[in-house]
């Protein structure tokens, strides 16, 4: 398990960039994050350090933040892996809010899953 941290902003220029300077000036290094803008909002999703720092830090400064768990699986490095886990999870009703890449760790990519039922998506996996 590990958290998230999800920042709606306004969909303009410069919006990442206030967000990655909130957490430069506070010290805290990006793990990994994910930026996509819709419309007129935007969504960031940041993986951190420090997750308390970050949420009180952004908050601070206006933005609308919160942190929730996410699956973190390391899953083979080949076709078709992340099909599998992703159509186990559908088949169950559950929704994914987001599913992006964090890294890569040896013959392994490293995915961050962030289903609306966590603790049901996390059963589902775990058989």
């Amino acid at each position: 398990m590990m958290k998230q941290i999800t920042v709606i902003v306004e969909n303009r220029v410069g919006a990442l960039s206030d967000v990655t300077e909130i957490l430069s000036k506070s010290g805290i290094n990006i793990i990994s994050i994910s930026a996509q803008g819709f419309e007129k909002s935007g969504v960031i999703r940041v993986l951190t350090t420090d997750m308390n720092t970050a949420l009180n830090d952004l908050g601070r400064a206006g933005f609308n933040a919160i942190v929730n768990d996410i699956i973190v699986l390391k899953l083979p490095d080949r076709p078709g892996e992340l099909y599998k886990i992703t159509k186990k999870l559908s088949r169950e009703g559950i929704n994914l809010r987001a599913v992006y890449i964090i890294g890569k760790e040896n013959d392994r990519t490293v995915v961050a899953i962030d289903p609306e039922d966590y603790t049901r998506a996390v059963k589902i996996l775990e058989k």
